[in-house]
């Protein structure tokens, strides 16, 4: 065993004795020693730590930014025991998972998704009813996909016009209870 390996199972050992659970990160820089120790490196270099971090090709960026960071958290325990390690500076790549921008479709466009949508084929002809209805009530209510699709027979009340929403971003049944839909 490396002295790097016995540091990180001395690394791996303190940050589970302060309360993290710490399984996949473990996992993660045992991978990135087995690096080390095939490169022959005594010491952890910035370049390496890129290298490794960056391995997996088809991820997202905000992979190797969290890989990256698994690092610098040894690379700083490293550091301490010999300054050689170098520690990859902050905000080489970054761990956030930008969103994309919403798209605000237009009249036209929710016209051609219900449009397609009517046109859908199934067996029991059920598919086209359900996806134009279901566009349909996104647009009319701006529900999120999810919520809709959490919706049962009992949380529409057709006689007094109300649709329940359970689960949504904004609370619980409770906190947002019902939302008045004008039927017909």
């Amino acid at each position: 065993m490396t002295s790097i390996r016995d540091s990180l199972a001395r690394y791996v050992a303190v940050r589970r004795a302060l309360g993290a659970s710490f399984y996949e990160p473990a996992l993660a820089l045992g991978h990135f020693v087995d690096l080390l120790e095939h490169e022959d490196a005594e010491f952890i270099t910035t370049d390496l730590a890129l290298r490794w971090a960056m391995t997996p090709a088809l991820v997202e960026r905000a992979t190797w930014g969290r890989r990256l960071s698994q690092v610098r958290g040894l690379a700083r325990w490293m550091n301490v025991i010999d300054g050689r390690n170098q520690i990859p500076p902050a905000g080489l790549l970054s761990a956030r998972r930008r969103r994309n921008a919403p798209h605000i479709y237009t009249e036209q466009e929710i016209d051609l998704l219900m449009t397609r949508a009517a046109q859908l084929r199934s067996r029991t002809g059920m598919r086209a009813l359900t996806y134009s209805t279901l566009i349909g009530l996104l647009v009319a209510t701006g529900l999120r996909p999810g919520e809709a699709l959490r919706f049962d027979r009992s949380d529409v009340d057709l006689v007094s016009g109300i649709l329940s929403i359970r689960e949504s971003k904004f609370g619980n049944y409770a906190a947002f209870t019902a939302m008045p839909i004008k039927l017909g």
